[in-house]
C-alpha cells in the first residue's frame, strides 16, 4: 500500500513543516492547497520566531507571526542582541530587541546613582507591521527616517539619518539627566551627531560573559566558586567628574579579571581597560588604614586558595576621596592589589597606578585609587538583554 505524504495527519505535517526553513516553506505553499493552507498555520510562525529569533509568544501577540517573521525579522532579525556604540571616546550600550511587533534600538545610560538601575531611551525602531518595514531614528520624540546595514560577518551594524537638521535640533532641545561634567554631555552629543549623520554610526557586537567564563580552575572541588571574586558582567562605577560609567568585567585568566569601559570619558576612552583585579595577590588592612600606608603596602604574591581569604571590616581610608552619598558596607568579602588607568585628556600618557580592589560581594566591588586618593564604587547592571542571534559574531570586548 503507497501512502502519500498528503495522506498523513495535519499534526504530523506540521511537526514536519516546523523542521523546515523560510525558503522550504515558500516553495512548499505553490505545492497544493493543503500545503498552502498549513504554511499559514499561526502556531508554524509563532514556532519560527522563537526558533530562530528567540522571539517570544507576548512580543507580537497582537501581529500576525507570519507578517512579523517575513515583513521584519527575516530582514533584521540578525541584528537582535547588544551592542557597543563607537561614539568617540564616550561609546554606549545599545540593545537591539523585539517587542510588540517592532524591533527596536534602546541605548541604556546609567543614571546620577550607581545602585539605580540603568534608563532607557529608543534610538530608532522598525515598525514590522507596515509593509514594508519602516525605520525611523528616535521615533518618540522627532520620528524621522533612518537605514540600518548589518555586517553579518562582522557582525556589525551601522545606523544612518536621513533627517540631519531634525535630529540636531530635537538633541539640542533634550534635556537629560547629566550625570557628569554637562561640558562632556554637550560634546558628547556633538560627536554622536557627526557620526549618525555623516559616516553612519557603528555598533559593534558586545558578547556578555557568564558563569561559565569564569576559569575552570577557580571552581572549587564541588563545582562551585568561591565568593571570594566575582561572576563576570556589567557594572556601573562612579568616575569623579566624568560621572558614572559602565563596564564589562571577564577574566582574562584563572590570575586576572580585566574591567573593560563600555562607556568612556575624554581621558580614558571606551573599550580600554580601567580596572585590573590580581587575584594571586590578595590584599589586606593596613593598621593605620589610611592612603599613607597602603602606598607603602608591597603586594605579595599568594597560594592560598581564594576561598580561604577571610573576610575583614571595611571603610573609606583617610585620605580617600568618596563624593557620593551611597551607604558603603562595614565589611568585605576579599581584597586584591591591581592597576587602574589613568591618562591626560584625549588619552594621552596612558599608564596604570596601584589601586586596592575591594569585594563586597558578588553584586558590589569598590576601587581605592591609591595615587589619586579617590575611592570608586562598582554596582552590577540586574537587567537580562536581548542574546546576540549571530553568535557567531567576535565580541568587540
Amino acid at each position: 500500500m503507497v501512502i502519500y505524504i498528503v495522506d498523513l495527519p495535519e499534526d504530523i505535517l506540521l511537526s514536519i513543516l516546523q523542521l523546515c526553513d523560510v525558503r522550504d516553506l515558500t516553495a512548499l505553499s505553490v505545492v497544493c492547497s493543503l500545503f498552502y493552507r498549513l504554511t499559514k498555520d499561526s502556531f508554524l510562525w509563532k514556532h519560527l520566531c522563537f526558533r530562530d529569533f528567540s522571539v517570544s509568544p507576548e512580543s507580537c501577540e497582537k501581529s500576525s507571526y507570519e507578517k512579523i517573521y517575513k515583513n521584519v525579522l527575516h530582514k533584521y532579525g540578525c541584528m537582535l542582541g547588544l551592542y557597543q556604540s563607537q561614539i568617540g571616546p564616550y561609546g554606549g550600550l545599545l540593545e537591539i530587541r523585539f517587542q510588540n511587533g517592532y524591533i527596536e534600538g534602546a541605548i541604556w545610560e546609567p543614571t546620577s546613582d550607581v545602585m539605580e538601575p540603568l534608563k532607557e531611551s529608543v534610538a530608532f525602531s522598525i515598525n514590522g507591521n507596515e509593509v514594508p518595514a519602516k525605520c525611523l531614528c528616535i521615533p518618540h520624540i522627532h520620528p524621522h527616517k533612518c537605514s540600518l546595514q548589518m555586517n553579518k560577518r562582522k557582525g556589525i551594524v551601522t545606523q544612518f539619518c536621513s533627517d540631519n537638521e531634525g535630529h540636531i535640533r530635537t538633541l539640542s532641545d533634550m534635556d537629560g539627566d547629566v550625570t557628569g561634567n554637562v561640558f562632556s554631555y554637550i560634546s558628547m552629543k556633538l560627536v554622536y551627531l557627526n557620526e549618525v549623520i555623516s559616516t553612519g554610526l557603528i555598533h559593534k557586537p558586545l558578547i556578555l560573559p557568564g558563569p561559565d567564563d569564569i576559569p575552570s580552575a577557580l571552581r572549587r572541588k564541588d563545582g562551585s566558586f568561591p565568593k571570594q571574586i566575582i561572576t563576570p558582567g556589567l557594572f556601573k562605577g562612579t568616575y569623579s567628574i566624568h560621572g558614572i560609567e559602565v563596564l564589562l568585567f571577564r577574566y582574562k585568566d584563572e590570575y586576572e579579571i580585566h574591567g573593560h569601559k563600555v562607556t568612556g570619558d575624554v581621558n580614558v576612552h571606551a573599550s580600554k581597560v580601567s580596572v585590573k583585579i590580581l587575584l594571586k595577590y590578595p590584599a589586606y588592612p593596613t593598621k593605620e588604614n589610611s592612603i599613607p600606608a597602603m602606598k607603602t603596602t608591597e603586594p605579595k604574591s599568594s597560594e592560598t586558595p581564594l576561598d580561604q581569604i577571610p573576610e575583614h571590616p571595611f571603610s573609606i581610608p583617610s585620605g580617600c576621596y568618596y563624593e557620593y552619598t551611597t551607604p558603603l558596607p562595614t565589611r568585605c568579602t576579599a581584597r586584591y592589589h591591581g592597576f587602574g588607568q589613568i591618562a591626560y585628556e584625549g588619552f594621552h600618557r596612558p599608564c596604570f597606578t596601584p589601586v586596592q580592589v575591594i569585594v563586597f560581594n558578588n553584586d558590589l566591588l569598590g576601587v581605592v585609587w591609591i595615587e589619586l586618593t579617590a575611592f570608586s564604587l562598582f554596582s552590577r547592571v540586574q537587567r537580562t538583554f536581548t542574546k546576540n542571534i549571530l553568535n557567531t559574531a567576535e565580541s568587540c570586548l
